[in-house]
Order: C-alpha cells, then sequence, then structure tokens
C-alpha cells in the first residue's frame, strides 16, 4: 500500500512538470534599444526604414535592460492595433528587440504607424512618451 502511495505522488509530481508551459528562448528578451531622432521633425519625403540611420546617423538612444523596463515596453508592442493596409511609416525611430539567442527583432518607428515583423499598426502614443521620456 505504501508503494501504490509513493506512486502515485511520483507521477502526480510528474504530471505538474509535464504541464507547465515552456518558455520560448524567441519570446525572451534580454534588452531593448531604442534609437530614434525628433518625432516631430518633419522632412520633404518620407524616409523608409532601410534609409533611417543614413539620414539620422547621429540619433538618440535609449536602451531597457531591466526587466521592468522591457515588460512595460513589450505590453505597449503586445496591445498594438492593426493600421490598415498601405500605411508606410515615415520613420523617426527604430527599436531593436534583443533576444538571449542573439537574434533581434526591429521595429521601424513613425508618429503615425510603425512596422513589426512585416505588419503595420498604429504606434501607441504611450510607447512614443516612454521613448521621449
Amino acid at each position: 500500500m505504501k508503494k501504490l502511495y509513493i506512486l502515485i505522488i511520483l507521477l502526480s509530481v510528474s504530471t505538474l512538470f509535464a504541464c507547465k508551459p515552456k518558455t520560448n528562448a524567441a519570446d525572451e528578451v534580454k534588452s531593448i534599444r531604442f534609437k530614434f531622432t525628433e518625432l516631430g521633425r518633419e522632412t520633404q519625403f518620407r524616409i523608409t526604414c532601410d534609409k533611417f540611420d543614413y539620414y539620422f546617423p547621429e540619433g538618440k538612444v535609449k536602451n531597457f535592460t531591466q526587466k521592468a523596463g522591457i515588460d512595460s515596453v513589450m505590453q505597449l508592442l503586445t496591445d498594438m492595433k492593426r493600421a490598415d493596409e498601405g500605411y508606410q511609416p515615415d520613420v523617426r525611430g527604430k527599436i531593436y528587440i534583443n533576444h538571449p539567442n542573439n537574434t533581434v527583432d526591429t521595429l521601424c518607428v513613425g508618429v503615425k504607424v510603425l512596422t513589426y515583423k512585416s505588419a503595420t499598426y498604429e504606434t501607441p502614443q504611450a510607447l512614443l512618451a516612454l521613448i521621449q521620456k
């Protein structure tokens, strides 16, 4: 009877560990880096993501390495609303999301819309405020 109880306890514990959700290393974030210029700055033409560093080589930089800061930025990005098709940002900043496996996600940020993982979203005003803080 004692062996049966031990077996039941071991099965229960192993079931709990098997059901624990596994975190994907690509979803974890090691740090976030903002590179930006004045978000209200206007130019005569739209700046594309690939030309941002060319036109604004002296951009300001802001880094988030603490978990609380990273979590607040990721929460803002998780709650974004999709923008209508056809909109492309007039890029005034880039956000680099660095993962522990050395992959980097890049967001191209405009005042009205931003691109993230090949999709266009409305730029959260709270994100712009956080960048300029």
